[in-house]
């Protein structure tokens, strides 16, 4: 079985498949950003969901993309919680813009491809390779495109008084 993971910080969808590419089960987690939860929450969130854990041991490959996947370290601590759980795969882990990549672009043509939920972000797709132009900050100083950002624009609207008072 092969599981294909597309997780953000809000919410993580699962498919997995079999080796014709038949659909077995999806589901859903919380969300699973490596570089805002711990190793004991990201663990927890997986296996109290009884699809994952019911199938775990059945599971060859993992292929995950997720938000906060962009550097070393968070990387390395998600492989560590999913080679607890899923101890019979093989794992690729890459930052959600190349699932991004993967579902929008078309191989051999030049895209720019975006991300806008609870973070943001964007990658330069040459037709072969993603290139990542622009180091992300995290969404406390960048990500002004994010649910996040407009949340705190909203409340700060309504606190600081400047949002209209049907809106309020």
């Amino acid at each position: 079985m092969i599981l294909i993971v597309d997780s953000g910080s809000t919410k993580t969808d699962w498919i997995a498949v079999d080796r014709k590419g038949n659909t077995l089960f999806s589901t859903q987690t919380l969300g699973l950003n490596p570089q805002v939860l711990s190793s004991a929450i990201l663990k927890e969130r997986i296996i109290n969901n009884f699809e994952l854990y019911q199938h775990r041991d059945e599971v060859s490959h993992l292929f995950f993309y997720g938000a906060g996947c962009g550097v070393d370290s968070p990387q390395r601590r998600i492989r560590m919680v999913f080679q607890e759980i899923f101890t019979h795969s093989e794992f690729i882990i890459k930052e959600d813009t190349y699932a991004a990549v993967y579902a929008a672009a078309e191989i051999g043509k030049k895209s720019i491809v975006c991300i806008l939920g609870t973070g943001s972000n964007c990658t330069y797709f040459d037709g072969e390779d993603i290139e990542q132009r622009v180091t992300s900050l995290g969404y406390v100083l960048m990500d002004e495109a994010s649910g996040n950002f407009y949340g705190k624009q909203l409340i700060r609207s309504y606190y600081f008084k400047t949002m209209s008072e049907d809106l309020a």
